[in-house]
């Protein structure tokens, strides 16, 4: 019985010395959230407020024009030309087995289909 207790106290020791969710501090300035610790490694630290994700609510996790344009090289066009690199769609010229065509990816994931 006289271990039962020492073992049940010692773990209500460990229980109270553990970080609980609530420790976890979260604060909200301009719809990006801000942490006290670094969450992953593609977050930065802003100068008194603290680690965030750089896309998390601006960018959405749009690719670059730069990308874009990588990426229809690797699907197999050549001569890439960009037309336009705004809104949900990027546009671009290009050639495939000889022929001229027009390419589109879709800025937020990566997909690229032909016109």
């Amino acid at each position: 019985m006289k271990s039962f207790f020492l073992a049940a106290a010692a773990a209500a020791t460990l229980a109270l010395a553990m970080p609980t969710a609530a420790d976890a501090k979260v604060r909200i300035y301009l719809g990006l959230e801000h942490y006290d610790y670094r969450v992953g490694p593609d977050y930065r630290y802003r100068d008194g407020y603290g680690w965030y994700r750089p896309s998390g609510f601006y960018g959405r996790g749009r690719i670059s024009c730069g990308e874009a344009r990588r990426i229809v090289r690797n699907s197999g066009f050549r001569n890439v030309d960009t037309i336009e690199c705004r809104g949900r769609t990027y546009t671009f010229e290009a050639t495939r087995r000889g022929r001229d065509v027009t390419v589109f990816v879709d800025s937020r994931n990566g997909r690229v289909w032909r016109g």
